[in-house]
């Protein structure tokens, strides 16, 4: 009880208060009201989920601070002259002074972002790049003769477009990006090649401006590109209309940044916009529901009734691999694939479908669906100590991901079955709901021992698998997760670990149990930038 009081105090009052203050605002999209409501509704600074802060953010923290410190310094001094003058007023003055510093600053800070300063500045500077780089992209295709292929989507966009990207390099020259270049100010970059840099690197920047100009001029050494749309606030997907895609994949339309959309309806119009941006568009319908689909143009991939079917999954003995087939579009395609589970079997399919349509040959598809492997923190196996097998699906974390996951790990073959599930973040109102949805689907029948990892999976999933009958171990540290893992590892155990990024990172819980150390090359977020905000998070990393 001390303690916590104590390190409430601290961050209340301590140099991280405005840290809290800019995040929350940061978290709250900049809207004053959406803040202040957020502000009165929490209770303690400690609750408050610290996320890395852009520059704009970084700065008006250290604007708040500034003047935090002058008024605990003008405090001081009062109350230093109120008693060597025995003024009592001015002594209660500037103790009143001292002690309301933060709250008053917590209110001030909304009216710092209205009138300006450096966020407004960046986001002026974002939407002139933003805008310099789409006519670039514009004058590249008008130009050259390539084609583009958008996916789009609440869930799996990442592993459906690097699947989508292997396939097609099997018979055509393919450019995308491996990384999260998802954005309005990124998209335009994968075009030309290049790495984003700080957003106030204006000579970075200048030099990205005058290479596209010059690649745009050359010879483009591609036939596809292929680029993920990102989303998380409504009307931004219309920012990519100047793709002009020939072909969009729409992979799930399903709960995603909650905090901003509000409900399963705004994030269906938002991304069912694909369909304004592109020449035709291939949809998962399986996981859009069909109600969204009337009266729309489009090629259908998933269960039956698809173009593009699934036939038949079947997994082999050693977790990792599977051999599945394909109707695709009357043609059966048969072929072993390093997929897991029926979701790996559906990004698979995409990726055929996706090559079909672009007009790949049967023999090339065929050969595609061979050579595509599992990616970073996307149901990665990795082997464990003791003789165990690790699925890494770290990289984020959504309901359907987190169920479809977990029947990959139910169906496994194992003598012990483990789960390590992070919080699912930016679910906003609906969060409780879908923790404890996640929480029902946890069986004791065949689920050993369940571990959580961070808030909201400590408040809402694991309360309701307990009531389930599950073995539940709750954590906010995800290195403390894996090590009490890690002792409970017997040969034949098959551990799930999957989770969200801020405030989460089961990565680190995975890592703790590789049975290889220089397997951690292979897990998400390991650059020393990425460290650096861990451990700003959590002790021991």
């Amino acid at each position: 009880m001390l303690h916590s009081l104590l390190t409430n105090l601290r961050m209340t009052y301590g140099w991280q208060s405005a840290t809290v203050v800019a995040n929350m605002l940061d978290q709250a999209r900049y809207n004053p009201l959406r803040y202040l409501v957020r502000f009165w509704s929490t209770q303690t600074y400690t609750s408050v989920k610290l996320r890395p802060l852009d520059l704009g953010g970084r700065l008006l923290a250290d604007v708040v601070r500034l003047f935090m410190i002058a008024q605990l310094a003008a405090g001081l001094w009062l109350t230093w002259y109120g008693l060597q003058h025995q003024r009592f007023e001015l002594e209660f003055f500037g103790l009143a002074i001292i002690v309301s510093y933060p709250l008053i600053w917590a209110h001030l800070a909304p009216l710092i972002t209205i009138f300006g300063l450096p966020f407004k500045l960046k986001s002026v500077g974002k939407r002139i790049l933003c805008r310099m780089l789409e006519r670039q992209v514009k004058r590249l295709r008008a130009r050259h003769d390539f084609a583009v292929v958008a996916v789009a989507g609440s869930v799996g966009k990442t592993s459906t477009k690097l699947a989508i990207a292997d396939a097609l390099s099997t018979a055509r020259r393919v450019r995308y990006q491996s990384g999260n270049y998802n954005d309005r100010l990124t998209v335009p970059l994968v075009f030309f090649g290049q790495s984003s840099p700080g957003l106030f690197n204006i000579l970075a920047w200048l030099k990205i401006l005058w290479q596209n100009r010059r690649m745009i001029r050359q010879d483009f050494p591609y036939d596809v590109v292929v680029v993920e749309l990102g989303v998380d606030g409504i009307g931004q997907l219309q920012h990519f209309e100047y793709l002009q895609a020939e072909l969009g994949v729409l992979t799930a339309i399903a709960p995603e940044h909650m905090e901003q959309f509000g409900s399963i309806e705004a994030v269906a119009a938002e991304e069912l916009v694909l369909f304004d941006l592109c020449k035709r568009v291939l949809v998962n319908i399986d996981d859009v529901d069909a109600k969204y689909l009337t009266g729309r143009e489009y090629v259908s991939y998933g269960g039956a009734g698809a173009t593009y079917v699934i036939k038949s999954v079947r997994p082999n003995k050693k977790l990792g691999s599977q051999r599945v087939t394909f109707d695709l579009a009357g043609r059966k395609v048969s072929s072993p694939i390093q997929f897991v589970g029926q979701h790996g079997a559906k990004v698979a399919l995409a990726a055929a479908a996706t090559a079909c349509e672009m007009a790949l040959s049967q023999e090339d598809v065929t050969s595609a669906l061979k050579n595509l492997k599992p990616f970073a923190g996307r149901m990665q196996i990795l082997s464990g100590q003791n003789g165990s097998t690790l699925i890494d699906d770290t990289y984020n974390a959504s309901p359907s991901a987190v169920a479809a996951a977990l029947d990959v790990l139910r169906d496994a073959k194992a003598t012990q079955r483990i789960a390590i599930l992070g919080s699912m973040n930016e679910m906003g109102d609906v969060s409780q709901s879908v923790h404890e949805d996640v929480g029902r689907l946890c069986d004791p029948k065949w689920l050993d021992l369940l571990v959580t990892v961070g808030r909201d999976a400590h408040d809402y999933l694991a309360p309701t698998a307990q009531a389930a009958g599950c073995r539940v171990e709750s954590f906010l540290n995800p290195r403390e997760a894996g090590e009490l893992v890690k002792d409970k590892l017997t040969s034949g155990s098959v551990v799930l670990v999957k989770g969200s990024q801020f405030g989460v990172y089961t990565e680190e819980a995975l890592k703790v149990l590789l049975k290889n150390p220089k397997d951690a090359e292979k897990l998400v977020r390991q650059s020393s930038q990425w460290m650096k905000i861990k451990r700003r998070q959590f002790r021991g990393l």
